[in-house]
């Protein structure tokens, strides 16, 4: 096979501290190659430098035979080198075909030509999912924006395609279609790279997997010579325990009782989370259980529904509402609506407690202390208190976000997607919270499209289908073909 890409010795420092340390990849013609590692092991900041994103570094890029080392992004999108980032970079009043082909855009007698960029994007969108060309992006749900971004990556024709986790916040009807497109462009001779924390996908669609720990490259493999467990241990440089599934051990006391909540959307809503329990929420992209979130924060209103906290009934007009019942929500969307992205980490796990507080006058030492004790149960790699979230890598700033809950002693949690994004190590390091905070008293209500996660750490399991609770699934009935069965409403 071809190699059409060659990155050697790649050395790059942030602030004087070296975060890849002569780092060495390559990519052949038409193959997906995976890049695994922790979060900070260097990933993402390789990338960036393969795209023209960061440009201050030590090495050399060969690609296609050329030395491309100092090259802007666009020049690189030029070369045929396009990527999908793991967040997103949409502009939302703008339509979906129009952020396909910003600054490209069709023209006609020196106008944009929009029934010819309508029609060529709904050509691309059809090999993904049918998106309305003409729909504005901030009227779609996020894995929908995730298929804008290829859909976008695929209209520069490129030969090399970097997605970073693709599928975090796909249905896994979109993962097989996104699958089924990654196969159809290595036949074209179009190189995928992977990054991702699903090692079942690795194992699925790479034919090599190149490891990443601490900036420091570890070995390439082909697929067939490694397992899951394999790819994991190199990643991590130990063992991997096996999370087990506990079961519920707490004082059988009802902490929070959501009853008869519909709207628009959400039918006729009614469960209840135990004290010390750890309660699953499963389901299809859409399927309603972000919404009901929402809806015991305050953030979402509905027609009807009543809330109880600890036997009490309680109005949640808003989330200050919710903070003051103690309840605590960790959302899916870290970047739009977890962390304040230009504020240091010190200020986001303080934000709760400053918005608690009635003192006007902010104390800077407990802050730090705080945020401190944060950064090491966390074990969150950083430099500093003060340093900027949107410096942090990925997960990095996915354990800020649930930090800031812990800080302010929530006793009913709410996690949206808590791990998206997250590598195995950490993974378990937040499963190992989660536990512990179960078996301190504390109620958690986990989110997840991730079966293998629900199935890890769920003691019961709601399955919920278009707005409605379909079914709850217990011990060991809790497998993930129930639990499909009832997501996809086999046999209505």
């Amino acid at each position: 096979m071809e190699t059409i890409l060659e990155m050697k010795k790649i050395h790059k420092s942030f602030f004087g501290v070296e975060v890849l340390h002569g780092v060495d990849f390559d990519v052949r013609k038409g193959e997906c190659i995976a890049i695994c590692g922790e979060n900070g092991a260097g990933k993402s900041t390789l990338m960036k430098i393969l795209t023209g994103i960061h440009n201050k570094f030590l090495g050399e890029i060969i690609y296609k035979g050329e030395n491309i080392q100092h090259l802007s992004p666009l020049e690189i999108q030029h070369k045929g080198i396009s990527m999908i980032h793991q967040e997103l970079n949409l502009l939302d009043e703008m339509t979906v075909a129009q952020n396909i082909y910003l600054c490209r855009e069709p023209k006609k007698n020196r106008l944009i030509d929009f029934k010819k960029m309508n029609k060529d994007a709904k050509q691309l969108l059809e090999r993904l999912e049918e998106i309305d060309p003409k729909a504005k992006v901030k009227d779609l749900g996020i894995a929908k924006k995730q298929i804008v971004e290829i859909a976008k990556s695929l209209s520069y024709n490129a030969d090399l395609i970097i997605m970073d986790e693709p599928t975090a916040v796909l249905t896994i009807n979109e993962t097989k279609m996104l699958f089924q497109l990654i196969r159809q462009l290595k036949k074209n001779g179009v190189a995928v790279v992977y990054i991702s924390h699903r090692l079942k996908e690795i194992k699925e669609i790479c034919d090599r997997v190149t490891i990443l720990r601490d900036g420091t490259y570890i070995t390439t493999k082909d697929i067939e010579e490694v397992s899951e467990k394999d790819i994991a241990e190199l990643m991590v440089g130990r063992e991997i325990e096996e999370v087990n599934q506990k079961e519920y051990s707490g004082s059988g006391n009802i902490a929070l009782s959501v009853q008869h909540v519909s709207d628009d959307f959400l039918k006729d809503v009614s469960f209840e989370l135990k004290e010390g329990e750890i309660l699953g929420i499963s389901g299809l992209v859409g399927a309603g259980r972000t919404e009901l979130a929402e809806y015991i924060f305050g953030i979402r209103k509905a027609k009807k529904g009543e809330i109880s906290v600890y036997g009490e009934h309680v109005s949640i007009k808003s989330p200050i509402d919710a903070i003051k019942y103690r309840i605590g929500f960790a959302t899916e969307d870290r970047k739009g609506s977890g962390l304040f992205l230009d504020r240091s980490i010190r200020d986001n796990t303080n934000i709760v407690s400053m918005l608690k507080s009635k003192n006007i006058f902010n104390n800077r030492r407990k802050e730090e202390i705080l945020a401190k004790n944060m950064i090491d149960v966390f074990r969150v790699k950083c430099q500093s208190t003060v340093q900027k979230i949107k410096n942090l890598s990925g997960g990095n700033q996915q354990k800020i976000v649930l930090s800031k809950w812990i800080a302010v002693s929530s006793k009913i949690l709410i996690l949206d997607e808590p791990t998206r994004g997250v590598d195995i190590g950490a993974r378990k390091e937040i499963y190992d919270i989660i536990n512990r905070l179960a078996e301190e008293g504390k109620s958690v209500i986990v989110i997840s499209s991730d079966l293998t996660e629900v199935l890890a750490i769920s003691q019961r399991v709601l399955v919920m289908h278009q707005g409605e609770i379909r079914g709850e699934i217990v011990g060991d009935e809790i497998n993930e073909e129930n639990i499909m069965i009832l997501a996809t409403g086999i046999g209505e």
